[in-house]
């Protein structure tokens, strides 16, 4: 703490550090500074990991055709106006609401309003079918040579990460409008998860005008990088790694932002963000370290302080493709060997609870009755366990900082400590995103343990459980202990089955309890989401995704 405040002294007092652009005055008479960092930044939700674009950008120019409503396993129409499914469960038919325009660009003008063309084009891309873009063979006289040939070719392969994860493909048949405004999707088996799929972050409408327009200029990697949408701003300026500024879209079909313009400030790493909001160059900061936390407190009724508990899970992995780790007992009693209660202590100084379940309490799956993990700590049994079996395991640790784990190498230290004193002797190696993801492509991943978790986009229980523990999912980025358990395949499928959401949740209770006692995953902690404010900012209302609405904010009278 002594090192941070001493840093963020000098932060403060050099004016050569913080030799800021000027603001613009139209930002400082109508407008809004948000200071947060660029992790994961995209301007295509679609193929984006969870990020600083889903809180800062993409919920403020896309819309959906459908929005979540708090903790709750309902959705309301957004883009959709009204919706029904078909007798046997298996053809979702949505109305779209009519009148909704795309935002005119300097590098789009749009010809014609939303319409289900669009939701077809915006679906199937993301399922790998027929994205109804036309396929243009390269000629010499476009001027195509072979190196860009290769480069198009690539960028055509673009990846859907959330997507992938929870396998739309395999739920989705085929998606096809029947008239301007009506859209049916024709599902492979009843699905009680598939509206909140579609009320996800993630399911952003694109107009489709728009990329047959880049298409034609063989430029389609465009639409990843200047967005054009429906929401209420659209993109203004951006400068890679700095800033994006947002104006409000006058053509918006809800309610116009009482806010014209939003500058996102993206240059910052955690520190610096709050100085700069301790200075009011920012009057919102997202996601303050929790060692700031207690700094915040003594500024008084200047600041206000927003959480929210949130869809992750931070969580220790144990591989069941090594020997060893197929052991239950084994499993079992490194659970017994950690102290989670300290880690919550040290690593997230409090801003996050202990996990004694799998699902996050967020979810509208969760309550009191659901299973609750029993091994708490218990070095001495442990170690009554583990120190005769003579265990050197090898625990991988990914390096980047992430919602539900701040501070990895720090968490690896403390555990590989706590098994030390039961007898493990534990190698920590620090690995890359790129590295881990080759050694599951090539199945050559030989760690016996890995810090991992999961931050998800739904309160649906499948779209946290299908994706970190399922079969289907063996071998990739997400189940990365390996484990595959028929009888939790069926209690996951059957929870699909019915849309009635206690039914449901029994069954997501029976899922979790064989979590809980096979033990695939430790669960560590589910962290709350943290958003400063200054206290003349109003209507800030925060998701358990850590998403803020721009459109509603709005400052006191005079305190601007």
């Amino acid at each position: 703490m002594l090192k941070f405040l001493t840093a963020l002294s000098l932060l403060l007092t050099s004016s050569m550090l913080w030799a800021a652009p000027r603001v613009p005055d139209e930002v400082q008479n109508n407008g809004l500074v948000y200071c947060t960092h660029a992790t994961g930044f995209s301007f295509n939700p679609q193929t984006a990991d969870a990020g600083t674009s889903m809180n800062v950008v993409t919920e403020q120019i896309y819309n959906k055709l459908f929005e979540l409503k708090t903790n709750s396993s309902q959705v309301e129409p957004s883009l959709a106006q009204s919706y029904e499914f078909s007798n046997d469960g298996k053809t979702l038919t949505i109305h779209l609401r009519k009148g909704v325009k795309f935002q005119q660009t300097p590098w789009f003008i749009p010809s014609r309003d939303f319409n289900a063309d669009d939701v077809v084009f915006s679906l199937n891309r993301v399922l790998g079918h027929n994205t109804s873009l036309p396929e243009f063979t390269p000629t010499p006289s476009k001027g195509m040579n072979r190196q860009y040939q290769i480069f198009y070719g690539l960028a055509k392969k673009t990846r859907f990460p959330y997507f992938d994860s929870i396998k739309l493909n395999q739920k989705i048949e085929r998606v096809e409008s029947t008239d301007p405004y009506t859209v049916q999707i024709h599902l492979l088996q009843p699905d009680a998860s598939i509206l909140s799929h579609l009320a996800s972050q993630y399911a952003v409408i694109f107009s489709h005008e728009y990329a047959l327009q880049l298409n034609a200029d063989d430029n389609i990697t465009q639409l990843d990088t200047l967005p054009v949408g429906t929401g209420a701003y659209q993109l203004k300026d951006y400068l890679q790694g700095q800033y994006v500024r947002l104006v409000r879209n006058e053509n918006y079909w809800k309610e116009k932002a009482k806010l014209k313009n939003i500058i996102i400030d993206l240059s910052s790493d955690k520190i610096a963000s709050l100085a700069k909001f301790l200075n009011n160059e920012c009057q919102l900061a997202a996601f303050p370290d929790a060692t700031q936390l207690g700094l915040l407190k003594e500024q008084g009724e200047r600041f206000q302080t927003h959480t929210v508990e949130s869809m992750n899970l931070s969580f220790l992995a144990f591989n069941f493709l090594r020997p060893s780790m197929q052991d239950v007992e084994i499993r079992h009693a490194i659970a017994q060997a950690i102290d989670r209660k300290k880690i919550i202590k040290h690593i997230y100084y409090d801003t996050a609870t202990v996990a004694n379940n799998i699902i996050p309490s967020v979810s509208w799956a969760a309550g009191d009755d659901q299973p609750h993990f029993d091994y708490d700590y218990n070095p001495a049994q442990a170690k009554k366990i583990l120190e005769n079996k003579n265990l050197t395991l090898e625990m991988w640790v990914l390096k980047e900082e992430l919602v539900y784990n701040p501070s990895p190498i720090k968490m690896a230290e403390m555990i590989k400590s706590d098994l030390a004193k039961a007898g493990i002797t534990v190698k920590v190696r620090l690995v890359s995103r790129n590295f881990l993801m080759q050694h599951l492509h090539d199945k050559s991943e030989d760690y016996d343990l890995i810090l991992s978790g999961w931050l998800a986009s739904s309160l649906d229980p499948d779209a946290f459980l299908r994706p970190i523990l399922s079969c289907s999912t063996v071998h990739e980025i997400t189940n990365l202990s390996n484990w595959c358990s028929p009888s939790f395949e069926q209690l996951l499928n059957k929870g699909l089955s019915n849309n009635n959401p206690n039914i449901r949740a029994s069954d997501y209770h029976l899922a979790q309890q064989e979590i809980l006692s096979q033990l695939p995953i430790l669960p560590i902690a589910s962290v709350k989401r943290v958003l400063i404010s200054n206290t003349h900012v109003q209507n800030i209302e925060m998701t358990a995704f850590g998403n803020v609405h721009f459109e509603k904010l709005k400052f006191k009278r005079g305190g601007r």
